[in-house]
């Protein structure tokens, strides 16, 4: 690991960091001031309506559910503890949905600030530093990403938080601060279960550089932190791991995404990074950020990178084939490679700066630091002042879902049951009284379990559902699903006054015959 140059402390490391995650706190600060409505056609999900909805009831004394009623492990515990406290405060809808979005912003800030302070460790470089933080604060794919609700800047902070530590420890080190690596790698996990992926070669690495007992202390440690969840999850389900993921794979399966599909889209989402890459510039942002990952391993073996950039870059790539010939989940690929994208600019100052650059060379990294933040501000800029502007993300899913929510609620009778694919925001602003059951599985393990098995008829029927409501895409691949002979008969009676993109929701009445016809 390099050690830093003459004057590289000149400017404290705890200065870097607490610049940069004040500058990166300012430039999100008016997203918070847009409200909740602004939020949801901006940059909420309609997952963030799950975690809402999970942490809502555990709150109210229901358990882990996100309709009251099925037990679900198909969320991050992290976000959803940090939520808890508020709705044991509130019944108001609205602001745990802010709160939510607050807490993206601020660990977003603090992520900026880690990893100027990780590229600090990595380079001993105050310029390196000074980079990588700004163009983390700066940049439109992290300010709108980040404050979404759910746990994609919670989990970026403690990776970055736990790669700091690693960084900064030497061999020999006190035990406790052993003790203290595994209890962020553990938050790591609890925040997102794939921060595994991403840390295991950086584990191969403490294991190599700093000692089998320091490293096996912090593997005890982080084991003990995530053990609890895990026997949530086994207690619940059987499985050790959230059952969200299992249903991502079955919707994935089911639009017959093949592996060079689901490959080309995620060196085009690598590229996402830079926003409105998609119209044409993509492909090439997406070859430069592969070329940050891959670079680093080849530049270790000739002493040009520090061994644990080399490990992180391992893991990036380990997590970008997992997402994209592993699960295939297209959709989500732009918060999945959040990680990703914290990192790369990281491992862009551990090969500049891994050995003593000459002048030309770190002009040219102000230069194109400068470009990089010049670009995300113009473009950040008119989105600040307006929420109305049209989004800037390249590879985000529609939005607007709450909005949608509350224009089609109060089209169903009173007694109904509503099934929907995408039941998030249904569920959360749903009156008293009506149910909201999730059908894709993802907060729903029986659903799950149907759909994956073409037994959806056999569970419209056992839910008591009475009427539907979805985008045509889903409603068509739900009647794929349907039991061998069974016939679900689906009968418009509202469509949605609000578009999402390209899509608007129908409201449908639902008559189920499961016998199967001779």
């Amino acid at each position: 690991m390099p050690k830093p140059r003459a004057g590289a402390r000149a400017v404290p490391a705890g200065a870097v960091l607490a610049v940069v995650t004040l500058a990166a706190l300012i430039l999100r600060l008016p997203l918070l001031l847009w409200g909740a409505d602004a939020l949801d056609r901006q940059v909420f999900p309609d997952d963030t309506y799950y975690v809402l909805s999970i942490a809502r009831n555990i709150a109210a004394g229901l358990g882990p559910t996100a309709d009251g009623t099925v037990p679900t492990t198909g969320f991050q515990p992290l976000i959803v503890a940090l939520l808890v406290p508020i709705f044991r405060l509130t019944a108001d809808p609205v602001l745990p949905a802010l709160a939510a979005a607050a807490i993206g912003a601020i660990a977003g800030a603090l992520a900026a600030g880690l990893a100027a302070r990780l590229a600090l460790a990595l380079t001993g470089s105050c310029l390196a530093a000074a980079g990588v933080g700004l163009v983390l604060a700066t940049g439109p794919v992290f300010a709108l990403t980040h404050p979404n609700g759910l746990e994609t800047a919670l989990a970026a902070a403690a990776l970055l938080a736990t790669a700091v530590v690693l960084a900064e420890t030497r061999p020999g080190a006190p035990m406790r601060r052993f003790v203290g690596i595994g209890g962020l790698a553990g938050l790591a996990v609890l925040a997102r279960v794939d921060a595994a992926v991403l840390l295991a070669p950086a584990g191969i690495w403490a294991v190599r550089a700093l000692g089998w007992r320091g490293a096996g202390r912090a593997a005890l440690t982080a084991f003990a932190v995530i053990a609890p969840w895990v026997g949530v999850c086994l207690w619940l389900t059987g499985n050790p791991l959230p059952e969200s993921g299992a249903a991502v794979a079955t919707l994935a399966a089911a639009d017959r995404f093949d592996g060079w599909m689901t490959f080309t889209m995620g060196v085009l989402a690598l590229g996402g990074v830079w926003p409105d890459a998609v119209f044409g510039w993509a492909p090439v942002a997406g070859i430069a950020v592969a070329a940050a990952i891959l670079l680093p391993l080849l530049a270790v073996r000739r002493g040009h990178c520090a061994p644990l950039a080399a490990a992180l870059a391992l893991g990036c790539l380990a997590l970008f084939l997992a997402y994209t010939l592993g699960l295939g989940a297209v959709w989500f690929f732009e918060r999945y490679f959040s990680p990703i994208h914290c990192l790369v600019p990281v491992l862009a100052a551990a090969l500049v700066f891994g050995r003593s650059p000459p002048l030309a060379v770190r002009v040219l990294w102000g230069l194109a630091v400068l470009a990089l933040c010049g670009f995300g501000l113009w473009r950040l800029a008119p989105v600040l002042s307006d929420p109305g502007t049209e989004r800037l993300h390249a590879f985000a899913p529609p939005s607007g879902y709450g909005e949608m929510a509350r224009d089609l609620l109060p089209e169903l009778p009173p007694g109904a049951t509503l099934g929907a694919l995408q039941s998030g925001a249904l569920g959360y602003f749903a009156p008293p009284g009506l149910r909201v059951v999730n059908l894709d599985g993802v907060v729903n393990g029986l659903a799950a379990t149907a759909l994956r098995e073409g037994r959806v008829c056999t569970y419209l029927k056992a839910a008591g559902i009475t009427h539907f409501a979805d985008w045509d895409l889903n409603r068509t691949l739900l009647l794929r699903r349907v039991d061998p002979g069974a016939t679900v008969v689906l009968d418009p009676l509202y469509r949605s006054a609000v578009a999402q993109g390209r899509h608007r929701v129908t409201l449908y009445s639902v008559t189920a015959d499961c016998t199967p016809r001779p």
